[in-house]
């Protein structure tokens, strides 16, 4: 059976990560799995560092046992961290739907590509531990995570809202069909509305495009409003964001329209940092 994965850390992303789990498994009425990448950092089989400089070797050997065991602890402690963590988001989670949880250690893009074959879709902070809010620095990791990824990505802000509406930019490439399709098999609960968003220039080849993409989202049961306008692909996709009002961003992660700058270069990590609202990506 597949499962939402929703991988949570000690930021302060962590409580939305599991507040948006249990909105998508509660409306797709599917199992979470709650899940804690331990970095390599804190793998016991690191070698700690050697501060021995020109101690004489008995010395040097004592110093290297405690160094070792001091590793084997802080291990040690950052399993027991991460065990907690997991305790504490299975209880924010609550009663009612199915949760298991999973305690990894290696990287997180690792951890995504190995549990692919069972996910439906990835949910994941903006932000880790680690970033910088002044400067609003995304998590390091998520980046490569969302090249890598073969399933949706759901990238969360720091607090939960209710998803009544979401913006999809369309640029009618592969990933922007896909995640027409997927939306229309249910992958945001039907019934939400839909704003669906096109930047180029209003030909008639394009406007046929949005046309037929807005016509599958009706059929499959969304309201749907359909924009076509013309300007930066990430200036005029954040505008929309406000003028619509959306509580959620979906894009595909490539296509062959200008919109595919968004995934080769800096901004894609640029909107996601930029935009207030939660972003779901389609590989």
């Amino acid at each position: 059976m597949q499962k939402i994965t929703a991988f949570i850390d000690g930021s302060s992303y962590a409580e939305s990560v599991c507040d948006h789990a249990v909105w998508a498994a509660s409306r797709l009425n599917m199992p979470v799995a709650l899940v804690h990448v331990l970095g390599r950092r804190s793998d016991a089989s690191s070698q700690p560092a050697d501060l021995s400089g020109n101690l004489s070797l008995g010395a040097r050997s004592d110093l290297m046992e405690k160094l070792a065991r001091l590793d084997e602890e802080r291990a040690a402690l950052a399993r027991e961290r991460g065990r907690a963590l997991l305790d504490d988001a299975r209880a924010r989670i609550g009663d009612g739907i199915e949760v298991s949880t999973r305690l990894r250690s290696g990287d997180l893009s690792d951890a995504v590509h190995e549990l692919e074959p069972e996910t439906r879709f990835a949910i994941i902070g903006k932000r880790g531990e680690a970033a910088d809010f002044e400067k609003m620095h995304l998590g390091s990791n998520l980046d490569r995570l969302v090249r890598m990824a073969n399933r949706p990505v759901l990238v969360v802000s720091r607090s939960f809202r209710p998803i009544e509406s979401f913006l999809l930019a369309f640029d009618a490439g592969p990933s922007a069909q896909r995640a027409v399709e997927r939306l229309a098999e249910g992958s945001v609960p039907r019934g939400t509305r839909c704003h669906i968003l096109t930047v180029g220039d209003a030909t008639p080849a394009t406007r046929d495009r949005l046309s037929a993409a807005a016509a599958a989202l009706r059929k499959a049961g969304y309201a749907v409003e359909e924009h076509l306008v013309q300007g930066h692909p990430e200036e005029a996709i954040a505008r929309a964001v406000r003028e619509t009002g959306a509580d959620l961003l979906v894009l595909g992660k490539s296509g062959h329209s200008r919109l595919r700058q968004l995934f080769i270069g800096s901004t894609t990590l640029d909107l996601m940092r930029t935009c207030p609202v939660p972003v779901l990506i389609f590989p």
